[in-house]
């Protein structure tokens, strides 16, 4: 690669760190630009993504969007560091704990924490919506974020009827790890971390916020998600997070 890729993100997003920590461990150098909500549209189209959810990469012309997409583009290349994360076997194993991982305890995790952060204790999730954007980036978030919060309100089906569901998802799929790691194993394939550990780990980082994490240190549960954290906590899904997070962040 003569110029450096540039990675689009939002601050806050789950999948976001997932794409971020799969460049960083593999070592490739590339550009880290973080966006506004409406922002994320505007460069969506002009870079012609198909869609405009982050994170996408942008490379000589080509866009690659989603995590699990840029991380297989990051292995397809030659890796600075010699480093791999697609496992040497359980390949299919791994795959499939990515997608599970992807489709739901992702989109639950933020469910479960946006039902009750955003939609009561909004002031608390805008300073991280703004954290590392210019002021120029800032300005249209500060005059709209009533706009903004009725719009995420509705494209992400918040409430507190919605949480609990999310909630209840959650603790399923939790579970499931739970299950996996009951042969104490260190890692869920094989014997190294690979693309399923830290698809699982960084989705599940919200309910964690390991110290590692580029960005959940300015990150506070609200009071309900709080307390289920803290039931949670000593699950040996969330104690094998922040082991991964401490090992390989």
């Amino acid at each position: 690669m003569m110029t450096p890729p540039t990675l689009y993100v939002f601050a806050i997003s789950h999948y976001c760190e997932k794409a971020r920590w799969a460049l960083d461990y593999l070592g490739i150098n590339f550009t880290l630009r973080h966006v506004a909500p409406g922002e994320r549209m505007q460069v969506a189209r002009k870079l012609g993504c198909p869609g405009t959810s982050v994170p996408y990469l942008a490379l000589d012309g080509q866009v690659i969007q989603g995590s699990a997409d840029i991380i297989s583009w990051a292995e397809s290349i030659r890796s600075p560091n010699g480093r791999r994360l697609t496992p040497e076997s359980g390949i299919e194993q791994a795959a499939e704990i990515e997608q599970r991982i992807d489709d739901i305890a992702g989109v639950h995790v933020r469910r479960f924490y946006y039902s009750e952060a955003l939609v009561e204790h909004p002031s608390t999730v805008r300073p991280i919506f703004t954290q590392y954007l210019s002021w120029q980036q800032k300005l249209p978030i500060w005059l709209g974020w009533r706009k903004i919060r009725g719009i995420m309100t509705r494209r992400m089906d918040l409430g507190r009827e919605q949480g609990a569901q999310s909630q209840q998802i959650m603790d399923t799929e939790l579970q499931w790890i739970d299950d996996l790691l009951a042969d104490g194993r260190s890692y869920l394939v094989g014997d190294r971390f690979s693309r399923a550990d830290l698809a699982v780990a960084s989705l599940l980082s919200p309910l964690v916020l390991p110290q590692q994490h580029p960005t959940y240190s300015g990150l506070a549960h609200p009071p309900r998600l709080a307390a289920t954290v803290a039931d949670w906590s000593e699950r040996a899904s969330l104690r094998w997070v922040r082991d991964i997070y401490a090992k390989h962040r």
